[in-house]
């Protein structure tokens, strides 16, 4: 198969800016090249990175781009320009896969013929899916996706499918010799500061955990800045105001894997305490930490269910309580008050999360891609065949 992927016009790929959709395509895009089929992918320009590349099989295309900004109405226009001049380049290709907004609407509307489109949906729907009448696929990234896209968008339901966001598990591999019960230990955020993450709820219940275990430091990792999505200045005025005299390191993104791969390594419990009903589809950050065999510590927002048994392969707070605080600093008392059993537990996550694999996940996408591409030739030949037996 020819398959084309179309990133959005935020960020590079490969990833030199972080964001886990562009490593995700990135990652993806070496399996399927490695599958034996050819494939192309369409991002953001972006300097220090060529217009045009042949990297590990896979073919770059980088054409236009543009910085996220805090008006969704700007960025949306942003994004319209952005889609206008990719859509004259695009060549016929089987499957083309997209993650923009825009190119699933204009795409299937104005290139019919460019190839089956598959919408990948990291978000919450908002009543865009609509507009995606024409679309082949849509393959939400988890169950919570999938199930608030079929009741937005009833029409479309059959069409819809859940694949799994998939990482790198063989950067994020756990120590060899397993982890230590050290008498200091870190807990650790990655992901963007901004308050739908959480992150204020995790410094005020870490305060309060540090009230039983004076060791514990807390780390936090990841932009700021609201052009990458962070809470801006004004936010990270208010983190250091609650962290003032508390043992938390506020740190700047890490882009790396190898690097981020040490942070993840050199922590002793990993916590997301995520606060965004509408916003997560399916955070990668927790199973990177989990495929480190970190214990973690959770938000019970929806999409973690499709990843973490709570006091299996992970614990869960209830940030729908009315203090949220006080249920997740109860349970980072309960993780750091039993520790032998949070090793168990970090240990059965890092074995259930080896199926996100780049691997496993990519077979799964290549599946469907080899279903949808077979239905399509079925069609075209009843269709052959009636023509032939009108004429």
């Amino acid at each position: 198969m020819r398959i084309t992927i179309i990133t959005g016009p935020w960020l590079p790929v490969p990833a030199l800016k972080g964001g886990s959709v562009p490593r995700m395509w990135d990652g993806l895009s070496e399996q399927f090249a490695v599958a034996g089929h050819e494939v192309i992918v369409v991002a953001r320009r972006y300097p220090g990175q060529p217009l045009n590349e042949l990297r590990k099989g896979v073919t770059y295309k980088r054409i236009g781009g543009a910085s996220q900004g805090r008006s969704v109405y700007l960025d949306l226009v942003k994004d319209f320009l952005y889609a206008m001049t990719v859509l004259p380049r695009l060549r016929r290709t089987d499957i083309l896969v997209t993650n923009d907004f825009w190119l699933p609407i204009l795409a299937s509307r104005f290139r019919p013929n460019r190839g089956l489109i598959v919408v990948s949906a990291n978000r919450f729907p908002k009543g865009q899916y609509r507009f995606y009448d024409r679309v082949a696929r849509v393959i939400a990234a988890s169950k919570a996706i999938e199930k608030a896209i079929c009741e937005q968008t009833p029409k479309i339901a059959e069409r819809v499918r859940c694949i799994p966001n998939p990482f790198d598990t063989c950067s994020f591999v756990a120590p060899a010799t397993g982890r230590a019960d050290q008498s200091e230990k870190t807990i650790l955020y990655v992901g963007r500061i901004h308050p739908e993450k959480g992150v204020d709820v995790l410094i005020r219940a870490f305060e309060r955990a540090r009230v039983r275990h004076r060791s514990v430091r807390l780390r936090i990792v990841g932009p700021i800045a609201a052009a990458e999505g962070g809470g801006g200045k004004a936010y990270l005025a208010k983190l250091r105001q609650l962290a003032n005299g508390l043992p938390v390191e506020l740190c700047k993104p890490e882009f790396d894997v190898v690097r981020l791969a040490n942070i993840y390594r050199d922590a002793d419990l990993f916590c997301y305490p995520s606060l965004a009903e509408k916003g997560e589809a399916l955070p990668v950050a927790p199973l990177e930490a989990m495929s480190m065999g970190l214990p973690v510590v959770v938000s019970n927002l929806e999409c973690f269910l499709d990843f973490v048994e709570d006091n299996k392969t992970g614990l869960q707070f209830d940030h729908r309580s009315s203090d949220p605080v006080i249920m997740l600093a109860g349970k980072l008392d309960e993780a750091l008050s039993n520790w032998p059993r949070m090793l168990a537990i970090g240990t059965a996550a890092q074995r259930s999360v080896q199926r996100f694999g780049f691997g496993p996940v990519a077979k799964q996408f290549l599946t469907d891609f080899e279903t949808l591409v077979a239905a399509r030739a079925e069609a075209a030949d009843k269709l052959s065949v009636s023509r032939s037996e009108r004429n």
